[in-house]
């Protein structure tokens, strides 16, 4: 066993065996653009962690369109703890975040993806919220898409296959104690539905001869468990019929990864 995997194992042992940790790639000049290497099933999200001397670069693509809704319609909190204990500090908060939306909100959302789809990236962006906010120790800052703030830029677009990606650059002076380890978490508001809405298991939430394009956006008169596809507006991919799926649709996206800083060196 070498140095280096020595000090990682004993890092994954530190931090407790149901915690994974990965190692963060270094992050080259000259590449722009990196693969998705790491999967959170539960929210459908493909992510990577890079970083160079200077800054933290953590990043990834969606293509679940509950995921996608949820992000844009509930914010996005993206947080980094250098004390790799999950704490929820140093935020970047983009798209604005709400702790509960209406669901009122997803179907006018729901329409104008319908519509969106149809007509390709540039409309799809164009209804990317333009702001948000920073919090970084104890002071608070504006930031918008697209552009840099204390150092901090966020990107968040469509891309040609109509995946979401977000990506976001963090100066490493704002978290970096003297340990290499670090958490990243990231998490969404959730969603306020009237109970009306929650069916009993096995029965359609509406007459599939009635849908509108916001009912089709939530998921309604659908497979339930139906894979979301870029060409289709499935959206939830699943009809509320049961509290099971009711809180899968209903409840704030969460995870957290805890990571291993490179060196350029090693």
């Amino acid at each position: 066993m070498t140095f280096r995997a020595l000090i990682l194992l004993s890092a994954v042992l530190v931090s407790g065996c149901s915690n994974k940790l990965f190692e963060s790639n270094w992050r080259s000049p000259e590449k722009e653009h990196s693969n998705f290497r790491f999967y959170d099933a539960e929210s459908k999200i493909r992510y990577n962690i890079e970083n160079d001397s200077t800054n933290l670069y953590f990043s990834f693509d969606v293509m679940d369109q509950l995921t996608i809704q949820k992000i844009l319609t509930t914010g996005l909190r993206v947080f980094v703890d250098g004390t790799a204990k999950n704490k929820q500090k140093n935020e970047v908060q983009f798209p604005i975040y709400a702790d509960k939306v209406p669901v009122s909100e997803l179907q006018e959302y729901g329409t104008q993806y319908d519509q969106s789809m149809q007509l390709g990236k540039q409309t799809l962006d164009e209804m990317i919220p333009a702001d948000g906010y920073l919090k970084l120790g104890s002071e608070t800052s504006s930031i918008f898409n697209h552009m840099e703030s204390k150092g901090v830029r966020v990107d968040l677009e469509f891309d040609n296959s109509r995946s979401l990606v977000y990506r976001v650059k963090i100066p490493l002076k704002y978290f970096q104690s003297e340990s290499d380890i670090v958490s990243v978490g990231i998490e969404t508001g959730g969603y306020e539905l009237p109970q009306q809405d929650v069916a009993t298991p096995n029965t359609s939430v509406v007459d599939p001869n009635q849908l509108t394009a916001g009912d089709r956006a939530m998921g309604r008169g659908q497979d339930p468990y139906g894979l979301n596809t870029p060409g289709g507006s499935t959206a939830a991919g699943m009809a509320m019929r049961n509290s099971t799926t009711y809180n899968k649709f209903a409840d704030p996206i969460r995870f957290w990864a805890k990571v291993k800083l490179e060196t350029k060196d090693q």
